[in-house]
C-alpha cells in the first residue's frame, strides 16, 4: 500500500496541511497524520472523505493508480454506448397508494 506517499503527494500538489485537510474532510488531523507514517489503521468512510477533498478516486489514493476494473467498466460502457441514443416515454402513470 502506497498511502503515506500518495496522500503527502496530494496533499502537497493541492497546497492542504493536515489541519485544512482536516476540516475540509471531517476527519481528525491526528488520523490524516497517521496515514502519512503509515501507523494508523484505516476507516473507509474517512479515506472515502478525504479522497472526495483530494478530488480522487479511494483506490488511487491507497494503491497509487487507477482501479483497473473501473477502467474496463469504462471501456465496455462506450463500446455498449456508441453514437447516437434515443429515448422516448410513451405512457407515464402515477400510482396512487392506498
Amino acid at each position: 500500500m502506497v498511502l503515506p506517499k500518495k496522500l503527502a503527494q496530494l496533499m502537497k500538489e493541492n497546497g492542504f496541511n493536515f489541519v485544512e485537510l482536516a476540516k475540509r474532510s471531517g476527519v481528525s488531523k491526528s488520523t490524516i497524520h497517521g496515514w502519512t507514517t503509515g501507523r494508523k489503521v484505516q476507516d473507509l468512510s474517512e479515506l472515502k472523505r478525504v479522497a472526495t477533498i483530494l478530488k480522487v478516486p479511494i483506490h488511487e489514493l491507497v494503491f497509487g493508480e487507477p482501479d483497473p476494473f473501473e477502467a474496463k467498466s469504462q471501456e465496455f460502457l462506450k463500446e455498449l454506448f456508441t453514437g447516437d441514443v434515443r429515448v422516448t416515454v410513451h405512457r407515464i402513470e402515477r400510482i396512487r397508494s392506498k
